[in-house]
């Protein structure tokens, strides 16, 4: 094959190999500035999306880092609740349509949320009426309630997870 012509189909898949990096395909960062208007929203919506589960997850843990300390009254469990409570009751208008694995942008998401929203709405509402339970517990400062509910608000994560979030 002659040089030029090598060199020539190097050129043209620049765009190929600059788009899969836009889109996440390789984990590395993307150049915001790449993308369309469109495109850069759904990523945007996708890094809160993540962002907001890494906060409500680090809440999470600092609860069960406090009871496991015996300290179900603590200020940090107080704080952490609240904050879960908060997260909680969003997580709906986390997932708007286009921001799933489709998006071509890297997300743990399964398309599962959107094939079968009933059932994720399900889960969703399990989820937020545990997360209640826990927040009531620690507002009557009730350990054991404080202890229990965590537990259940666990397996609330766990059954989401199983069904609409694909393996780290």
């Amino acid at each position: 094959m002659r040089a030029d012509l090598k060199l020539r189909r190097g050129f043209l898949a620049l765009p190929f190999i600059a788009m899969l990096a836009a889109c996440g395909g390789d984990g590395a960062e993307v150049d915001m500035s790449s993308l369309t208007p469109e495109q850069q929203e759904v990523k945007q919506l996708i890094d809160a999306r993540q962002a907001n589960f890494q906060d409500m997850g680090a809440a999470f843990k600092a609860i069960g880092d406090e009871l496991k300390a015996g300290r179900p009254d603590s200020t940090t469990v107080k704080f952490s609740v609240d904050s879960v409570v908060r997260y909680a009751a969003q997580i709906g208008s986390w997932f708007p349509e286009g921001t799933g694995p489709a998006s071509g942008f890297k997300t743990e998401t399964k398309a599962a949320v959107w094939e079968n929203p009933e059932e994720f709405e399900q889960v969703l509402s399990e989820f937020e009426a545990a997360v209640s339970g826990l927040a009531e517990a620690n507002a009557n400062n009730d350990a054991q309630a404080i202890a229990a509910q965590f537990q259940i608000v666990g397996g609330g994560c766990k059954s989401c997870h199983d069904k609409f979030r694909e393996e780290d």
